[in-house]
């Protein structure tokens, strides 16, 4: 199969596009920037541009969408929506006109209004499922809920197979012992994220398993850690931070708040990599 992954050289595209090569797929790689250690085909392409997505696109079986502004922080809020509604939409567009059978897309845990959300607001419930209401308040989180409306839009129209998947903040062992694990000490810090994170090996996981899976339709699936990033215990945390959430009678260590039971069950989903399993120098920390 031939796989176009838009956003190859970003954090999560490049271990997808290393992950699909090693499973034999011919990928092309493409983004506004070189990957910086290439191991595929790339192509540079503005994904703002139709017509650059067709030519990228012609001849793929399938692609995996991973381009956009990453968090509603540096760009203009227009220009954060603008940049991944319209990629979005030109990736399915492109699809449907070439008659490329599957889209996978980068949704996000954002789509429940986490963590840029201007307004505090609590889950209704933890774990949190798909079935949880979608609650964006910012522009990234609202690009991703019209992301996942258009999939379901070009599904109807053309029949195609297209998965989002709802992914927690994505990080490798070095980005987590530089930006997550200082919250251990803080635990407000992370609260807006729901202490959620996945490593960027799972996230590549996901799109592969998402690439094979049969069906029809669109589904969209939280992936995640099964544990959050914290050594507090998880209902210590909610009790403290999200009073107001339902927890289950008996919960016990630091399970995630994200639900991955649906990826598990409809696409074999099983998070490979934790923080505890990350490098002896992580590991020595946790015990100090």
């Amino acid at each position: 199969m031939k796989i176009v992954v838009t956003g190859g050289s970003g954090l999560a595209g490049a271990f997808i596009v290393q992950d699909l090569v090693q499973q034999g797929y011919d990928v092309l790689s493409v983004d506004r920037v070189k990957p910086t250690q290439p191991i595929s085909a790339y192509r540079l392409v503005d994904m703002e541009d139709l017509g650059q997505v067709y030519g990228c696109a012609h001849g793929a079986d399938a692609i995996v969408h991973f381009a956009a502004i990453p968090r509603p922080i540096h760009d203009a809020d227009e220009v954060v929506f603008r940049t991944n509604v319209m990629t979005t939409f030109n990736v399915l567009e492109a699809a449907a006109q070439l008659g490329i059978a599957r889209v996978v897309l980068a949704s996000s845990v954002s789509v429940l209004g986490y963590p840029f959300n201007y307004h505090y607001f609590a889950p209704q419930a933890v774990p949190i499922d798909e079935d949880h209401a979608l609650q964006p308040q910012d522009p990234y989180a609202l690009s991703k809920v019209v992301g996942e409306t258009m999939a379901q839009a070009f599904v109807r129209r053309s029949g195609m197979t297209a998965i989002s998947l709802r992914l927690a903040w994505i990080h490798t062992p070095e980005t987590f012992k530089q930006q997550l694990q200082p919250m251990w000490a803080d635990p407000a810090a992370g609260a807006s994220n729901l202490w959620a994170y996945v490593d960027a090996r799972d996230a590549a996981q996901a799109c592969r398993l998402a690439l094979a899976v049969d069906g029809r339709g669109h589904e969209a699936f939280f992936i995640a850690a099964p544990n959050t990033f914290m050594k507090t215990p998880s209902l210590e945390l909610v009790r403290q931070f999200y009073a107001e959430a339902k927890t289950p009678a008996t919960w016990a260590g630091n399970p995630s708040l994200l639900s991955t039971a649906k990826a598990e069950r409809v696409l074999g989903f099983k998070a490979s990599y934790t923080w505890e399993s990350y490098s002896e120098q992580v590991e020595s920390t946790c015990s100090e």
